[in-house]
């Protein structure tokens, strides 16, 4: 076939005009322009490549594509030029035109002859046609619909011979996009048992996920199927590993996935617990076959190993298979030194699923000072994105319930979250390692289910860290407390904008240590003027909120009916009464009565007989708002 493009090239090059040349220069320069472009017609004609990309994308010829010369007619053109010894003194004749024009119509008929002698070229081509229409935006429903069956039964019978070629591949996948429900289940009919194949082919694997993304169940399940046995060879493969993290992620049933991830302990697990009912648990293996756990771990600690050595370690499947791993080792063992030794490094590639954060939360309890260190230094790039991620966040948490050496955090951590205080106190998630050393595990700022999460560190803490868990918490209240304060004496109107601004500056004035007392201040300079505009600071519930918390000194505690104070005092009600006393009245009266409420019961406060006289002043109009239903002004009269 070489001998033949040969020729073929070279009838080409024969009804080209020569150029004259003069000089030996000349020669070598023509010589070494013509050779460019007979490599490009070096390649057989009938040999298929994969990676060809689409002409109508990309924009390779299908000169170069199919093994044509190459020259457009510029390049033609090119050959053409006289050099100075030319009569003709650089001007193109008619005649070298329209030979260049000739020359390109005869390699584009024989491209077209090439593609028709290709397999399935015929089809391939009228398909491509067809495809370039349906794919149209501007094309009505009605008219796609006439092309997608016309497309279809053209393909009928040969769609497992034409999706492992590029092109007649996105053919088909544009089938499924537009194509009826019919027609996507007859699409994945007829390519069953060639999916594995597909999801190992670089163009092949989006035609797998189209094939359950515009499927049915039942296709989606067929599908995934096929996957079922091969998830430990093709979580290494470069293309495949996208195709089982779709179906692990997106598309396979509970069972399928259970039984995906058990393939990480060893294929004779993979069918373990087929039904329904049983637990897909490694823990659940390693009870019912305790002999075979030095086997099982080592088998998964080496699988782990290779993954990460192929560059897959960002996958939620290889995270929860990891997750089992971790949570079956004790610490101190081997096993569990290895296993952080293999992911301390990768922090910033696991941390953000939900699986992931587990991993390295455990890691973290597990590890020395040495390897903490290690870990700390990698997340540190990336510590504002964690903060504020739903799943990431919780790995700060157990960083500063187990590292030891809070200088380390104050450096890595706490200065990269202070350069973005005012963006993480709005955060939903943001807020959370912010204030988790001033108000710890308590429901007031995390939820039951990651209360229990940081608490399962607890027993790993207690074998791998020394410093006593007050005595570390009260460091990082010392280490975080300036800038906080700082942060709310700079920018208290723009965080009582929001509630979580405002929950961050009642904890932080309450938990933190050290001067507060600009923040005081200016917190208190929010609450001058009329407290009944809407834009007041007691306006909002949280405003109110904040204000009552920061009077009473303390949290309340619903079970003990009582504030629990602070130590030393806040002193807040004193500040707050010197910026509202001209207009207690307003307040007694309106939204800011229990704020007023919470004057009158405040411990410590000295002015508290002065307001009291005040608003026995004000008995009657006090008494006509409890009327129209303000309840903080019944209180106010209860208390006078």
């Amino acid at each position: 076939m070489a001998g033949l493009k040969r020729k073929q090239d070279k009838s080409l090059s024969n009804g080209r005009k020569k150029p004259k040349v003069d000089s030996s220069a000349d020669k070598k320069k023509l010589q070494k322009s013509t050779s460019k472009h007979s490599k490009k017609a070096a390649q057989p004609v009938t040999a298929e490549s994969h990676d060809d990309e689409w002409d109508d994308e990309v924009g390779s010829s299908d000169d170069e594509e199919y093994g044509g010369v190459g020259l457009d007619v510029d390049g033609a053109m090119e050959l053409h030029k006289p050099t100075q010894g030319d009569d003709s003194k650089g001007e193109k004749t008619a005649e070298d035109v329209a030979k260049a024009r000739a020359s390109r119509q005869e390699q584009k008929r024989l491209i077209a002859e090439r593609k028709q002698a290709k397999p399935m070229g015929e089809v391939i081509q009228k398909s491509k046609k067809i495809w370039e229409q349906m794919r149209r935006k501007d094309i009505s429903k009605e008219e796609r619909r006439k092309k997608l069956e016309e497309h279809q039964q053209m393909i009928r019978g040969q769609i497992k011979d034409l999706v492992f070629k590029h092109d007649a591949s996105r053919v088909v996948q544009t089938a499924l996009k537009y194509g009826s429900k019919s027609i996507r289940e007859e699409v994945a009919q007829e390519l069953k048992g060639t999916y594995v194949n597909l999801a190992q082919s670089s163009y092949g694997k989006y035609l797998v996920v189209k094939a359950m993304h515009y499927g049915t169940p039942e296709t989606k399940k067929m599908v995934a199927d096929e996957f079922l046995g091969h998830v430990k060879k093709l979580i290494k493969h470069r293309e495949a590993c996208f195709v089982i993290e779709d179906i692990y992620n997106q598309f396979g049933t509970r069972e399928q996935k259970a039984r995906m991830v058990r393939e990480f302990y060893g294929l004779e697990f993979a069918v373990f617990g087929k039904n329904g009912g049983a637990d897909p648990s490694l823990k659940k293996i390693l009870e019912q076959s305790p002999e075979k756990r030095a086997v099982i771990m080592k088998h998964l600690l080496e699988l782990l190993t290779a993954v990460v050595g192929k560059g897959a370690i960002f996958f939620g499947i290889v995270h929860k298979a990891m997750l089992e791993y971790v949570l079956n080792v004790q610490p101190g063992t081997t096993d569990a030194t290895e296993f952080v030794e293999l992911v301390k490094e990768h922090g910033t590639e696991i941390a953000f699923t939900k699986d992931g954060a587990q991993v390295m939360m455990r890691c973290l309890a597990l590890g020395n000072a040495k390897d903490r260190k290690a870990i700390i230094k990698n997340l540190k790039p990336v510590a504002h994105q964690m903060a504020v991620h739903e799943n990431a966040h919780m790995l700060l948490l157990t960083l500063m319930d187990v590292v030891d050496d809070t200088v380390l955090v104050n450096k890595s951590i706490f200065t990269e979250l202070q350069q973005h205080i005012l963006d993480l106190a709005t955060n939903r998630f943001g807020r959370i390692p912010l204030l988790y050393p001033f108000v710890g595990r308590m429901t007031r700022l995390l939820p039951p289910t990651a209360i229990g999460q940081v608490q399962e560190m607890d027993p790993i803490r207690e074998a791998t860290s020394k410093k006593d868990p007050e005595v570390r918490r009260s460091e990082l209240r010392t280490h975080l407390s300036p800038a906080v304060l700082q942060a709310i004496a700079d920018h208290a109107v723009e965080l009582v904008q929001d509630s979580f601004g405002c929950q961050f500056i009642a904890e932080v004035l309450l938990g933190s240590s050290g001067d507060k007392s600009a923040a005081l201040n200016a917190v208190a300079a929010l609450a001058t003027g009329d407290p009944n505009s809407e834009s007041h600071v007691v306006a909002t519930a949280a405003g109110g909120r904040m204000l009552k918390t920061l009077v009473a000194g303390g949290h309340y505690n619903s079970k003990e009916k009582r504030v629990e104070l602070i130590d030393p005092p806040l002193g807040f009600h004193v500040i707050l009464y010197n910026e509202i006393q001209d207009n207690i009245n307003e307040w007694a009266t309106g939204v800011g009565s229990f704020v007023v409420v919470s004057l009158l019961e405040a411990s410590g406060f000295a002015q508290q007989a002065q307001l009291q006289e005040t608003l026995r002043k004000h008995r009657n109009v006090i008494s006509q708002a409890a009327e129209e239903g303000n309840k903080g002004c019944k209180v106010i009269l209860e208390k006078l």
